[in-house]
This record gives structure tokens, sequence and C-alpha cells, in this order.
């Protein structure tokens, strides 16, 4: 990641809006923003100088009035100087300031990439990896539910849990270091190489558990998916905005009126919140758009947890092997033909208002549906949140320890095993550093100071 330029976006949501932001950061962040102010400007020489505070300025272009935030580091979000350029909230005005500030930067500022100002926050220490896992969860959440979990990684019981190995490193390394640097002092005891084997060991111990969490996080986070599909005119777009009760998706009785995969949040019974698709119809596609109708619909059956193959109740039915009158055309086939293993198949009827239940259908264990009586609906729902419960995060769920932060904790683990492998006092100081330092940038650091306060707590040591 290139630090060494201002980072300039857009920090605002999209669309319009009173009021819009342009948030830069980077070490040249001031002197970038009053390049694009206009000369003369009110507050202009403020924001070059780095002055602390809320300015009345004028940009240049637009010519239109704003305010500037200045942030000077390290005493700001992201430990570096900080800018804020608030503006009407026009997309296209917002644009035109990241756009002026960039052209007048002399090649000093650049377009942020994606989270890179939570980065950057993180680089310099104004940030943990909790609270940047937190943010990103919170974008890429789909659900309340999901939501939910994200905030969750904040101040969730394995904070308290790194924060107190933390601290017993801390304290094994003061003792450690006491032996190093105080062995000439009577009244200093360093510590014998059992109790530190013992302390690292529990340490350790407690560590790998806490980095074993990390897929559960992944699922806690990840809103259940189901997918319906398949033939052209199965009725899939129907049966999708009768299972969210309001109409999501264009529904007609034309074939390919679903040209791409479609997500909705459903929330289903027993308080489960899971994304429904509707993948494009499954057909023997020959060329165009259609094969890239049955890549995207390919795409969706591979990352959903549990397939809703629709079948029209007139649909007409499709010869076996021997001639006989077989299943009716369209998902049934085309799941069959997929050999997926990786999720349940609930299958389902769809228009049954069209054709009455037969004494055969009794037998029949797909699911009869109507989207336009609302038949089979509430079993659908239920079938599915059955389905579905084992992966869909609960209101209330804790979330475990995030992937990100369980790489930094097995970095911390290794590092406790190499200071058990080596007998020499300052291998075992380096190891039990280098754990205390990953651990340190998972829920803050334990700067040096710090641990030379603990042993001179500890130990008589300046007579």
């Amino acid at each position: 990641m290139d630090t060494a330029r201002t980072i300039v976006a857009v920090a605002s949501p999209p669309g319009h809006a009173a009021r819009g932001i342009v948030r830069m950061s980077g070490r040249d962040a001031c002197a970038h923003a009053a390049s694009a102010l206009e000369a003369g400007s009110p507050g202009r020489e403020d924001v070059a100088l780095r002055r602390r505070g809320v300015h009345a300025v004028r940009l240049a272009d637009p010519p239109i009035p704003s305010l500037a935030l200045v942030m000077p580091g390290p005493a700001s979000a992201t430990g570096e100087d900080c800018v804020e350029l608030h503006a009407v909230g026009n997309p296209m005005v917002l644009e035109r300031i990241v756009a002026a500030v960039i052209a007048r930067s002399a090649d000093g500022a650049r377009r942020a990439q994606p989270g890179e100002f939570s980065a950057r926050a993180v680089l310099h220490g104004r940030m943990p990896v909790a609270d940047a896992e937190r943010v990103a969860a919170s974008i890429a959440a789909e659900t309340d539910a999901e939501l939910a979990a994200a905030r969750s990684l904040r101040g969730a019981r394995h904070e308290r849990s790194i924060a107190a190995a933390a601290d017993e490193v801390a304290a094994v390394l003061a003792l450690v270091e006491a032996g190093i640097d105080f062995t000439d002092e009577e009244d200093v005891v360093a510590i014998t190489r059992t109790d530190l084997e013992l302390r690292i060991r529990a340490v350790a111990a407690s560590l790998k558990a806490l980095a074993g969490s990390a897929g559960g996080a992944e699922c806690a986070r990840r809103a259940p998916r189901a997918v319906l599909v398949g033939g052209p005119n199965a009725g899939k777009s129907s049966l999708l905005n009768a299972l969210a009760g309001t109409e999501r998706t264009v529904a007609s009785p034309e074939r390919g009126t679903t040209r791409d995969a479609i997500e909705v949040a459903v929330a289903l019974p027993g308080g489960i919140e899971a994304v429904i698709v509707d993948a494009p119809g499954l057909d023997e596609a020959a060329e165009g758009i259609d094969l890239a109708m049955q890549r995207r619909a390919a795409d969706a059956i591979a990352r959903a947890d549990a397939i809703i193959a629709a079948v029209a109740s007139d649909a007409a039915p499709r010869p076996d092997d021997h001639g006989r009158a077989g299943t009716p055309t369209g998902a049934a086939h085309a799941i069959d033909a997929t050999g997926l293993a990786h999720a349940t198949v609930l299958r389902v009827r769809t228009k049954c208002d069209l054709a009455p239940e037969s004494r055969n259908a009794r037998s029949d264990p797909a699911i009869r549906t109507s989207a336009l009586t609302g038949e089979g609906i509430d079993r659908l729902r239920t079938e599915l949140a059955r389905v579905l419960a084992s992966t869909a995060p609960r209101a209330g769920h804790e979330a475990s320890l995030g992937t990100a932060r369980a790489a930094l904790v097995e970095e911390a683990v290794t590092a406790l095993d190499d200071a058990l492998a080596v007998d020499q006092a300052e291998l075992v100081a380096a190891s039990l550093r280098t754990a205390l330092d990953r651990l340190g940038e998972v829920s803050g650091a334990i700067p040096p100071d710090e641990v030379l306060g603990r042993l001179f707590a500890g130990f008589c040591i300046g007579k």
C-alpha cells in the first residue's frame, strides 16, 4: 500500500443530500486541500498552516462556499493530517472537488482505495484491528442480523480474553527482562523456568481456542442464502414476491424476464433472516446473453445454502429414458444435472391454482404453492427456516473472533511456542515481545514503557 501520497475520496453516502463530505488524509493533506481553494479565500491560510478547527472557505472548482475541517496528525482519525471539505451534497459537485484536489496536487494526491482510511488508522495505531473488522462487516452486511453480528465484533468477550492474555504476556516479559537486566540486584528474583513454561503454556492454550473460533465468526456474519431456480416462466419471481411479502421483482408470463440474479432479504419464522436469490431461468441456452444468464444462475447456486427448485404445476411432463411420462421440465432436471451436494434442495410446485391437485400429486413430496392465492407459502417459509437454521445468525448472537484477528492471534501463539523452544533469556524475551506486539495489534499495544512500569511496580530496583 502506497502511504506516501495523500488519499482523497467522497466520504458521505451515495446520492443527493443537503451536505456532502470529501475527505483527505496524508502528510500533505492540508497543502493539497488549500490548493483547491480560491486564492484569497477566507480560511485558506488556516488550512494551509494546519490550524486545527472548522474554517469557512471557498472552493476554486466549483466556485462555491464550503467548510474545511482541519485535523492535524497524529491526533486525527488516521494518525495523519486529515482534512474534510463539507459542501452541497450533490454527487457531481463532490466528484469535481475530488478531481480538483488531485489535479492541483502535482501528483501528490490520489484516489483512496476501498478501506484505505481505516487501513491507515490501523497502521498508525489509531484503530485496533477489531474496529476495522467491525467497519468491514457493517459495510458487507445484508440483513439486520448481520449488522448486529458486526456490532458484536467490538466489545465482545473475546476482546477481554485477548486483553487478559496480553496482560499476562507483558507480566512474564517483565520478569524475564528483570532476570536479564538486573541480575546484580539481590532483591530481584527472576522467574523460574518451570513457572515460565506453565504461564506461557496457559496463555498459548487460551489463545489457540480463540483462534479456532474464526470460522464460526464468518458463518455468524454471513446471512444464509437460498436460490430460486427452475426453467423459464416457472413462476420463480412471483414466488419470491410472495415470500418477501412485497413486489420486489417483475413477474411476467414471457420467458426470460429475469435477466440477472436478484437478491432480496426475507424474514423467516424463528427470527431467521435470509437472502433469497431469484436466479435466471435454467434452460438449454445456446449463445449470447442466454449463456451469460446461465453463468449467473450457476454462480448463485454454487453460493447457496439451500436451493428452491421450482416447477410450474401446469408444466408439460418430460419423458423418461423409456419414453414414459416423467417429471416436468425445468428445475428438477437442472438441479439433478448439477450434482451439487453442498446445499439442501426444496422442491416446489408453483402456480398450483392453475392445476387441481391430482391423486398422484398427493404422494409428491414437493410443496404446492400459489403466489396468487397464498397456498403453501407459509409452509415453504417454515421449511426454509428449518433448513437454514444451522447457518443463520440469530438476534443477540455474539460473533466469534474474526479471521483477520485470528491470524494475528495465531502469530502470537507461534511466538509463544518459540519462547518455549529456547533456553537463552534474551531469545525468550524476543519471542515474548513478538507475541505481545501481535496481541497489541488486536486489542491495543502495550508499549515498552508500560512493561518497564510493571517491572518497577513489582520489584524494589532503585535503591
